[in-house]
């Protein structure tokens, strides 16, 4: 089935009931961005059911969920992906029923937190009028990791409460005036970025390639540099990696820390 396009004209919702309706089995392949955040993955289907997801770092059922919060961004369906196993169970009118929730949910976070990369910190003296807060616990572990240093995307990936819950709580914080954000210096944005993508190509062996090419460029504190100081630590990467693997390959991993660096930068 010859089944491609973009979200932003053919939403998830559509997608998953015109593969239902033809009994299909494969792979949506899905790109997008979210609150300044890429998101790739993969939804799987059987006859027409969704049996697995996958996306870096999310379990099935809250890939499947954040696939729905994507407004933009292309997607394809491929008939020779196939998961041995199901890792979802529960049927297509529940996760679209669900999914549409998390869509609202998302709208009213956005609201407050228009990007993860914004770095959040505790507001000394708190103004939240006659009305006492009260903190759950999932609601202090937030809290508690609010240093003025982590972005809100780290704070959800350490928390452990998933991205969703943790956006959530975040934004509620906000509301009650208890944090604040600011924006991130560009090397505080690219820095876990350059990691990330780096990791993808070179593993393990991608922490030390990138500290060397921080040392050539004269970046001691990553955090603190400017884009045209990452752009540079691009360049020593990628002769780096060019000593590790084919050149092409070499072209390609500092092709995706450029392209990457500059979709932050605007």
């Amino acid at each position: 089935m010859a089944l491609a396009g973009d979200l932003s004209e053919f939403p998830l919702t559509d997608i998953i009931q015109l593969v239902q309706l033809s009994k299909q089995t494969g792979g949506v392949q899905i790109h997008g961005l979210r609150v300044g955040q890429p998101v790739e993955g993969w939804l799987y289907f059987r006859d027409g059911k969704i049996i697995g997801a996958a996306s870096s770092g999310m379990a099935p059922l809250d890939a499947v969920y954040t696939f729905f919060t994507l407004t933009s961004g292309p997607f394809m369906f491929h008939e020779d992906q196939r998961i041995d196993a199901p890792t979802i169970t529960i049927s297509n009118e529940v996760i679209i029923m669900e999914g549409i929730m998390r869509q609202d949910a998302w709208m009213r976070i956005h609201e407050h937190i228009p990007s993860l990369n914004l770095v959040p910190r505790l507001v000394l003296n708190p103004t939240t009028g006659s009305a006492e807060i009260n903190l759950e616990p999932e609601e202090w572990r937030i809290l508690t990791m609010v240093n003025g240093k982590n972005s809100i995307a780290q704070i959800a990936q350490r928390s452990g409460l998933g991205e969703f819950r943790a956006c959530e709580i975040m934004a509620q914080l906000l509301q009650n005036g208890l944090v604040e954000v600011r924006e991130p210096s560009p090397g505080e944005t690219l820095a876990p970025e350059f990691e990330r993508i780096a990791a993808s190509f070179l593993g393990a062996g991608a922490s030390a390639l990138l500290e060397e090419a921080y040392r050539l460029a004269g970046v001691s504190d990553p955090s603190r540099a400017t884009s045209a100081e990452m752009m540079t630590v691009v360049d020593h990467f990628e002769r780096g990696v060019t000593r590790m693997l084919d050149a092409p390959r070499a072209h390609e991993a500092a092709a995706k820390l450029r392209v990457r660096a500059q979709e932050l930068s605007n």
